[in-house]
């Protein structure tokens, strides 16, 4: 029997044609999406989404509403140097700012009790820079000194173990519920008229002299949508669909534990330039990272759990975090990131009728917003 084809008449004449496709309905698309309809609110938009819901990073990362660790700023300054360095900082900062104005705090479940860093044996070194860092910072946050020291008494009340010598406090920083924040973000997007298809698996983006032909897999099958701009947002994903980006998957290994009772700490922590982080959630603890244990290992697609980095994170909750503290692992998950290998944002028109919007390397919730502000840029 001839199945006929997926698309009926009222699909193709109303719903296989539009202004603006974006590929991708995690942070940087859905922040592109409510960008593009209000800066163009008679152009048709909808965005495409592979999954029954937003997969990758915007809803399996940490909730981190920061802008970077001292030892983080310090390193990039000295790999990609200062004039770079704080230009990223000063991004995420800015992004930050757009997110909170586009949000209530409410709505995204944001805290702002701050941001920290501990200082173990091997970071030691980072105290050493923190007036030159206090100094450069000054200049984009407005405050004298972003990154101070606690004194030994709010040191201890924060109940780490002895490994951690010191502890860097950041009033700027906050944490956010990352699933609030993206049904915020669809709620949006939904009042201006922006329609968001999950289940769509682009398969193939094909540039015509004067549109942009999509083809599409759905549950149905194939199908084909026309759009005169397209703006490619699925982070580690890019080079799929556009193989001359050069993004490399990282997957981020997080653990939450049970509630603890008398937790000694809220807040926002990284150690170890970033590649460690943990939070509260109220009184649990989320702990993520260790990428650089095995950079090779975790540069994939996979979700997935290794035994290597989940012993040390385990390891830094028991002697480190919470030394002497009885807990059980409830909550076990990956994401995937992107990374370029700058540490540099990419939004730039790659066709005709084809942007990239692609800006995280780990800081999606800090960047999102100011990414989908560039690509309204290109499309004026």
């Amino acid at each position: 029997m001839n199945q006929g084809p997926i698309s009926s008449y009222w699909e193709k004449s109303a719903l296989s044609q539009t202004d603006i496709c974006i590929i991708g309905a995690g942070i940087i698309g859905l922040s592109t999406a409510i960008s593009a309809a209000l800066a163009f609110p008679d152009k048709r938009i909808v965005v495409l989404e592979r999954g029954p819901r937003t997969m990758g990073a915007t809803t399996r990362n940490a909730g981190f509403a920061c802008f970077g660790s001292a030892s983080e700023l310090l390193h990039d300054m000295e790999v990609l140097g200062e004039d770079k360095a704080l230009a990223i900082a000063q991004q995420r900062i800015k992004g930050l700012h757009i997110l909170r104005n586009r949000f209530s705090d409410d709505h995204i479940k944001y805290e702002m009790h701050g941001g920290y860093e501990i200082i173990r044996d091997k970071e030691m070194h980072v105290l050493d820079s923190l007036d030159s860092l206090n100094k450069q910072m000054s200049q984009i946050t407005g405050i004298e000194s972003t990154y101070t020291v606690l004194n030994r008494r709010e040191h201890r009340r924060l109940g780490f173990g002895q490994s951690v010598q010191a502890v860097i406090y950041n009033p700027l920083e906050g944490q956010i519920h990352s699933g609030y924040l993206i049904q915020a973000m669809e709620s949006k997007a939904q009042s201006l008229g922006i329609r968001i298809e999950y289940g769509s698996n682009v398969l193939e983006i094909k540039e015509n002299p004067k549109v942009m032909e999509i083809t599409i897999q759905t549950l149905l099958g194939k199908y084909s949508m026309i759009s005169k701009e397209t703006i490619v947002c699925t982070n580690a994903w890019i080079s799929a669909l556009v193989p001359q980006i050069d993004i490399q998957p990282g997957r981020g290994q997080i653990i939450v534990t049970s509630p603890i009772e008398n937790l000694s700490f809220t807040g926002a922590f990284h150690a170890d330039e970033g590649y460690y982080y943990f939070r509260n959630i109220g009184k649990r603890v989320l702990l993520g990272g260790g990428r650089n244990l095995d950079f090779e290992g975790e540069s994939t697609h996979e979700f997935a759990s290794t035994e290597i980095i989940q012993h040390a994170l385990l390891k830094m909750l028991q002697e480190d975090i919470l030394p002497g503290k009885s807990f059980t692992i409830e909550y076990n998950w990956s994401g995937i990131m992107g990374f370029s290998k700058n540490k540099q944002s990419i939004v730039q028109r790659v066709s005709p009728h084809c942007i990239i919007a692609f800006g995280c390397n780990g800081m999606g919730i800090a960047l999102g917003s100011l990414i989908g502000e560039q690509v309204i840029e290109l499309l004026s």
